[in-house]
């Protein structure tokens, strides 16, 4: 019985997770990864901090150039897929081939959105979701006198992070109300808002670009609605991300803000699975559909997608939202449900303090911990990720847990007593 092929579109974290899950499995199977993207394989979470120039080029690496001999995987780098035969099981390649599949995993992640306003055509305007846009921001920044960055999601608020550290005089400019709307609500945004500019960055939040300016083809400002004009030499556009799916256009496969899956990374079409930035799962709290693009999720999306394809029947437990990062060295963190609506069944137990800027969220559905928003100081996020995860309380109650820094020695206690008891 000849061993099935499994072809993996994508080599990031969801596809690379997936080949590692599939090898614990089965060491021989044949596997072919298809990536547009050329050698070296690299890591999207390092971007920023090349810019930064807190790491060099290599330092963006997240496997070694024979990382795929290793893993007798056939790596098909720099070449795109360009359409896939969902009967005849085989996927047209921008190299010629035409290559038949047993099972195919689509981990083809995400690319920028550019906003539909005029300019967008001018030189200087850059993503930054690939390692070539990292290397262009890098060595553009030298020509730049002034730059802005259109976006404040996790994203925009690196690059914003990464311009800083370069000396840059920057502008950041956020339709939603304030920065990082999607990890941090008002009142602790309105902290990361008066650092940045305490660091002279130019915030404007509730906005819209409404044009981008230029001369001789190169960008010179950008324009926002209300006429304000704020000058750039050099723009970051970071202002939303949408999957990578056209070559499954015609397939039929089913498709509403990402590619359906169900449990076991499973799409609509038998035999195609999906991971990642292009897969909508579901969310392990609300139970609504949902795209979490975060490196966590694709990391376990791959492995649960590799390990089913392989033949090893694993259940996806449900996507959770985690986003860390930090604004000028102070540290952010919102995991699980941080931010229910009012009126539910949540209760949030909140310690702020303006003067230092650090802010301690927890949210609870009865006594068990379901999410958390941590500014400032988080070094128990990792134990709130895991409770939060697990769904588990380790005995520990919410008046335990919501005034301060919790130890893993405490946790450790707290079991040890209830099972005492």
């Amino acid at each position: 019985m000849s061993k099935q092929h499994h072809v993996i579109i994508g080599a990031s974290a969801a596809g690379l997770a997936a080949v590692e899950a599939i090898r614990k499995v089965d060491k021989d199977c044949p596997i072919t990864v298809v990536s547009k993207e050329p050698l070296p394989l690299y890591s999207r979470v390092g971007l920023t901090h090349f810019i930064a120039r807190e790491v060099g080029y290599d330092g963006m690496r997240m496997r070694d150039d024979d990382y795929f001999d290793r893993m007798k995987v056939r790596g098909l780098m720099g070449v795109a897929a360009l359409s896939v035969d969902p009967t005849a099981r085989r996927i047209a390649l921008s190299n010629g081939e035409n290559v038949a599949y047993d099972n195919l995993l689509v981990t083809s992640g995400s690319h920028a959105v550019m906003p539909p306003i005029p300019g967008t055509n001018l030189q200087s305007i850059y993503t930054c979701i690939t390692n070539v846009d990292a290397k262009r921001i890098d060595e553009a920044i030298a020509g730049a006198n002034e730059v802005a960055v259109i976006g404040a999601g996790l994203i925009g608020i690196q690059v914003v992070d990464a311009l800083i550290r370069r000396g840059c005089k920057t502008t950041v400019i956020e339709q939603m109300p304030h920065v990082m709307p999607a990890m941090a609500d008002a009142v602790s945004a309105a902290m990361m808002e008066d650092e940045l500019r305490k660091a002279g960055v130019t915030v404007r939040c509730g906005v819209r670009a409404t044009e981008l300016l230029g001369k001789d083809s190169h960008i010179t400002g950008v324009k926002v609605e209300g006429g304000e004009v704020f000058p750039c030499q050099l723009l970051v556009m970071a202002a939303g991300v949408a999957p990578n799916v056209d070559f499954l256009n015609g397939t039929g496969v089913k498709m509403n803000r990402g590619l359906a899956v169900d449990a076991c990374q499973r799409t609509s079409l038998d035999g195609i699975y999906a991971a990642g930035d292009v897969a909508e799962t579901v969310d392990m709290f609300s139970g609504e559909r949902v795209v979490n693009a975060i490196w966590p999720e694709a990391l376990n999306q791959g492995r649960i997608a590799g390990l089913n394809m392989a033949g090893v029947a694993t259940p996806y437990e449900g996507s959770m939202a985690m986003n860390v990062t930090s604004v000028l060295q102070t540290p952010v963190a919102s995991i699980g449900a941080w931010n229910p609506q009012s009126g539910g069944r949540y209760q949030i137990r909140e310690v702020r303090d303006d003067r230092r800027q650090t802010c301690r969220k927890l949210v609870f559905d009865g006594e068990q911990l379901v999410g958390a928003m941590l500014v400032g100081t988080f070094e128990d996020a990792g134990i709130l990720h895991n409770m939060i995860r697990t769904r588990k309380t380790f005995t520990l109650k919410p008046d335990h847990l919501a005034p301060a820094t919790v130890r893993w020695g405490t946790v450790l206690r707290a079991i040890h007593k209830a099972g005492r008891v």
